[in-house]
């Protein structure tokens, strides 16, 4: 599988804060997430832990696809009522998934070219 690289040799792997690390298939995954975006999710009364578990709710073949697409992804959680964007930047076997924003309802506009994945009210 190719993946590609938005930041031609030059990843931040320090970037944000760590949420959760897990490796499968020979690849090592991050969530991270700006220091700056957990203080306003947590302002506005969103649950960073409801968000990782759609990001991981993908599952691993979605998961290392969109790895090696470099994606943006909007993963709607109709369980949740809640849209969590992000975004895979891969690395070699690096890949780290940053949360752009976690958004409050599951009706969402995305930009062009983002990849949409919608959890249903059973889970996938």
């Amino acid at each position: 599988m190719k993946t590609t690289n938005r930041f031609n040799g030059n990843l931040d792997r320090n970037h944000g804060t760590k949420l959760i690390d897990f490796k499968f298939n020979g690849r090592q995954y991050e969530v991270r997430c700006t220091d700056h975006s957990l203080d306003r999710f947590k302002d506005h009364g969103l649950n960073i832990d409801e968000a990782i578990g759609s990001i991981v709710a993908l599952g691993k073949a979605r998961l290392d696809y969109f790895a090696g697409q470099g994606a943006d992804v909007a993963i709607i959680d109709k369980l949740q009522h809640q849209t969590v964007i992000i975004t895979f930047e891969s690395e070699g076997n690096y890949t780290q998934i940053r949360i752009a924003t976690i958004i409050p309802r599951d009706r969402v506009f995305v930009k062009e070219g983002t990849k949409i994945y919608t959890l249903n009210e059973r889970g996938f």
